[in-house]
């Protein structure tokens, strides 16, 4: 996980300050600069003391303890250690008795151990909380005086920030120094660099060529010569600890400390593994493959910013490094990369491969690049002092098109009527350049105001406000806004529908399921025209589903495989077409809201007495029923189709809301069953909620029921097998006129006493006046209308009247 602490001792080098660490934590907070956690090191380091093991002898009784004895100053002690680097002669972190062991949660007592009695703990630095290391103890540096508090020698207050995505400059010290800087008045300032460099020159010993401009903006390389690695001197491992990284050596661990002192991103080549003594910033090729500094190999994202010798792959830009060329005990030279990526690029890079770095997370919010020539001087410094070498003089800095700052304009009076304050014109200019803003021009009622290159996320007006807003204070912002907002109260039609759905369904025993709208691009091609995404995070999320009913496939397997086979599922989302370029918010792609419904497993509630039954086209058709005269949808209609599209087999049913095609019914197609190991029959339906939505009728009016008596008519019809029901059933409506209340079909028959390719299909019909008691005369009339234009229409025959 990337390291965002904060030191307090090297924060106050940067900018002094007398805030105790909680208080600053508060300040810090109230400008929008969170801190996660404050590790009080001074407090939980205190009754520790510096200990002198003056003899180191095996234990009698056990293969892997050593009996030492230890003085803090006073009497020597013996104590059981069974750490396996403790030796005679160490300077070392003593717990006497009676201390308190905060990360193991016991008191030290005096105790024997396999006979022999011990009287305090030589401590590791796990054993403190100053890191994971539970290799061994903790040994101190030779100079360290004996019975000094440790709270003293080690002592200090580490801040975990955790910032917004919008603030990448507070992932270093400088960054956090200038907040504090406002807050106190006074300066943050970097250590001024002098590098020595030698005669020899840069150039004529290294070259750099950047590809693509756009993804690597600028790439500045440094080069050190006759370097000694080796471990880094102690203040500098005391610093990698406290920041919570393990020291590696001088070379890396000074790249690590610029990167937390200034926020750039470094990276240490072996100068002398470099093919050509080159380096070329340039895009993957296909099927590229590279190995990393942590011995993994990843095949690379097409377009993932690379850096390479005149040969092959060194570092991935931005992320990691190369186990070809990194530095070793044997290197001598070292080429120093200082660099700007571009952002997004970095981003894909690394959430593609899956690697997130300390590099690779202030890349993507946005680094300085301004800051990369003073952190390769820094570099450089350093690596002089401490590891030797000559520093060759110049500065390689391919820079085609220096960045511009944005420079928004900022209207005085526009501030207060956001904020509801009254903030005068000369306190908002001193607010911004407290942090370092530069004030351009100044006019009447407004001025240019030019964002410091740190600051990637201040592009508009808005944005200065923002920043006057919380250095002046959010508590001071009155709740009571001085501006009236009005809102619509009105609800749109789609949404009271959504609603009226997810009821419906929750309240029927369905559950809803809220999956991701991608998929991969087999299933995109299959069920429509497949539109691609950019910068996908991976092959099986690299296009937008054009249908819905795969993901339901998808979600009925990942149940099935957890035993889950009675399910009731829905589903309100999003679906993609492609469609005209004048069509959609993004041309050509047209966003559909849109409804499924899935039953699967038992038809109904199992049990000893009940009979099982499968769920099947007719429960949901009943379900679907209901839902539609719940919300308010007339006229609705099934017709039967052969046509196997969207995820859907045949026989399915089309579903109309009079003329409108509004959903399908039916079962999935057998090949997304198979592909996804769906078990059993599964049904599903599918619905254009915005069809839907222009298909709701108006409330309806109450009727009070007729006075009159209801006659009641069944015929029974001989047709073609292949007629529908809801042909017949619309045209039974027609033609009975308003008397004709009720049609029901109550028989459907083909067999013995029935030719071939004919089927009965007998119906209920129901006649009611509101104005009198109906004849049978009238009555009659009404059914032979019925009759004729069913013969006239579909050649029925009628098999007899009741």
């Amino acid at each position: 996980m990337p390291n965002k602490n904060i030191i307090q001792s090297w924060l106050k080098t940067i900018v002094p300050y007398s805030y105790a660490p909680a208080e600053l934590a508060s300040l810090l907070m109230s400008r929008g600069i969170e801190v996660a956690s404050i590790d009080d090191r001074f407090t939980a380091l205190a009754g520790f003391v510096v200990g002198h093991v003056l003899t180191c002898e095996k234990h009698p009784n056990a293969d892997k303890l050593s009996v030492t004895t230890v003085t803090t100053g006073g009497d020597p002690v013996t104590v059981v250690c069974g750490a396996p680097n403790v030796a005679a002669g160490q300077k070392i972190v003593f717990a006497p008795v009676g201390q308190f062991i905060a990360t193991a949660g016991f008191t030290i007592e005096k105790r024997k151990i396999r006979g022999i009695e011990s009287n305090g703990m030589i401590c590791s630095a796990a054993e403190l909380g100053l890191s994971d290391d539970h290799d061994g103890i903790m040994v101190l540096p030779e100079d360290t005086p004996v019975g000094m508090a440790v709270a003293e020698l080690l002592g200090d207050v580490i801040f975990e920030i955790d910032i917004t995505p919008n603030r990448p400059d507070c992932l270093s010290h400088i960054g956090v120094a200038r907040e504090v800087a406002a807050l106190t008045g006074g300066r943050a300032g970097l250590p001024e660099v002098k590098v020595a460099e030698s005669s020899a020159g840069v150039h004529e010993a290294a070259s750099v060529v950047v590809h693509d401009p756009a993804l690597c903006p600028r790439y500045m390389a440094r080069l050190i010569r006759g370097v000694k690695v080796g471990p880094s001197p102690e203040w500098l491992q005391e610093t990698m600890r406290k920041l919570g990284l393990r020291p590696r050596n001088n070379i890396v661990d000074i790249t690590n400390y610029v990167l937390f002192e200034c926020g750039q991103p470094l990276h240490a080549f072996d100068y002398d593994t470099l093919a050509g003594h080159r380096i070329e910033v340039r895009a993957a090729l296909p099927g590229e493959r590279f190995t990393t500094l942590d011995s993994k190999e990843h095949e690379l994202p097409e377009g993932a910013l690379l850096i390479c010798d005149a040969e092959r792959p060194v570092a991935i830009a931005g992320v990691m490094g190369g186990e070809n060329s990194e530095i070793t005990d044997g290197t001598v030279n070292v080429l120093l990369e200082s660099a700007y990526f571009n952002p997004a690029s970095v981003r894909r890079t690394a959430k593609l491969l899956g690697i997130s770095t300390d590099a690779s997370y202030r890349f993507e919010r946005g680094a300085d690049w301004a800051m990369t020539a003073y952190a390769a001087d820094r570099a450089a410094a350093l690596i002089a002092e401490i590891a030797g070498g000559e520093v060759l003089a110049g500065v390689i800095d391919v820079y085609p098109e220096p960045i511009a700052q944005p420079s928004p304009i900022l209207r005085f009076a526009r501030t207060n009527a956001i904020l509801g304050v009254s903030i005068e014109p000369a306190m908002q200019c001193r607010y911004l350049e407290s942090i370092g803003f530069r004030i351009a021009n100044v006019d009447e009622g407004e001025v240019i105001v030019v964002a410091p290159t740190w600051r990637p996320d201040i592009l508009e007006e808005i944005d200065l406000i923002e920043e006057i807003a919380r250095l002046y204070g959010y508590d001071r912002i009155p709740a009571n806004p001085h501006a009236a907002v009005t809102f619509d109260t009105s609800v749109d039609p789609l949404q009271k529908l959504v609603a009226a759905t997810r009821a419906f369904f929750i309240d029927n025993g369905f559950t809803e399921i809220v999956p991701y709208y991608f998929t991969d691009p087999e299933t995109a091609s299959a069920y429509g025209t497949p539109i691609e995404l950019r910068n996908a995070l991976g092959r099986d999320t690299s296009m937008l589903r054009t249908s819905m009913v795969p993901t339901m496939a998808s979600t009925l397997a990942l149940n099935m495989r957890y035993g889950r086979t009675d399910l009731r599922l829905f589903e309100i989302g999003m679906a993609f077409r492609a469609g005209r370029e004048d069509q959609g918010v993004v041309p050509g792609i047209v966003e559909m809201t849109e409804l499924s419904i899935c039953a699967s497993g038992a038809g109904g509630v199992r049990g000893w007495d009940v009979p099982d039954r499968a769920a099947d086209l007719y429960d949901l058709r009943g379900m679907i029923d209901r839902y539609l005269a719940r919300v308010g949808v007339a006229q609705v209609r099934y017709e039967a189709s052969d046509q196997v599209k969207w995820g859907f087999g045949a026989p399915a049913l089309v579903i109309f809301a009079d003329q409108d095609e509004v959903g399908r019914l039916g079962p999935f197609d057998p090949g997304l069953l198979q592909r996804f190991d769906v078990s059993g029959a599964p049904v599903i339906a599918v619905f254009d909620v915005e069809r839907l939505a222009r298909n709701i009728a108006p409330i309806a009016r109450y009727h009070a029921p007729s006075k009159y008596p209801v006659v009641h008519r069944d015929i029974s019809l001989l047709v073609d097998a292949a007629v529908e029901n809801a042909t017949l059933e619309g045209t039974i409506r027609s033609a009975g006129g308003t008397l004709l209340t009720a049609v029901r079909l109550f028989d459907l028959y083909q067999g013995k006493g029935i030719e071939e390719g004919k089927k009965s299909m007998t119906y209920a019909l129901s006649f009611t006046s509101y104005e009198k008691t109906l004849e049978d005369a009238v009555v009659d009339d009404a059914v032979g209308g019925i009759v004729n234009q069913l013969e006239g229409r579909f050649g029925a025959k009628l098999r007899g009247t009741a």
